[in-house]
This record gives structure tokens, C-alpha cells and sequence, in this order.
């Protein structure tokens, strides 16, 4: 499976709810030196384009700060053991 087919998504809870769509992968690097999905960053009811504004990390102007924050409110991270890609 690629990123693409992931990103836009709508994901779902093990219990078949709907969380949202699938706005960023969070991953690590197995021992093996591959990568593995840890997380996903989640939007709900729609598409988000992330621009590296939402990562606290970053450092900006205070107007796109608040903007950035705003636009981007609703955004959670879900670990990737809680996300379903179809209904239950």
C-alpha cells in the first residue's frame, strides 16, 4: 500500500464509527530500517492540506500562527492499531 492510497481516506474506529479523513501519516523506522505507520493525523468530515504549520515545532509569524491553528483545529492524532479503513 502507498501513502496516496492512504491520504483522504475516511477512516474508522474498531467499532465502526467514522473519524474523520486521513490528513498525514506519522511513522517510525522498524529495526529493519523500514518505515512503519505509528499514527495518523485525522480531519473530520473533511479534506485538510497540511502545509507544516499544524507541528507546534515550527516556528512563524504570529498571524499564520493563529491561522494555522485555526484552520486546523479539529485535527487529532489517532494510533494507527485504532484506525479502520472500512466499516465494521
Amino acid at each position: 500500500m502507498r501513502a496516496s492510497d492512504l491520504l483522504g481516506a475516511t477512516a474508522y474506529d474498531p467499532d465502526g464509527r467514522q473519524l474523520g479523513r486521513i490528513a498525514d501519516l506519522i511513522t517510525d523506522v522498524d529495526p529493519d530500517g523500514a518505515p512503519v505507520i505509528r499514527a495518523v493525523l485525522v480531519a473530520p468530515n473533511r479534506r485538510v492540506r497540511l502545509l507544516g504549520y499544524e507541528r507546534d515545532e515550527m516556528s512563524r509569524p504570529w498571524l499564520i500562527d493563529r491561522i494555522a491553528r485555526w484552520v486546523h483545529r479539529d485535527l487529532r492524532e489517532v494510533s494507527w492499531d485504532d484506525v479502520r479503513l472500512t466499516r465494521t
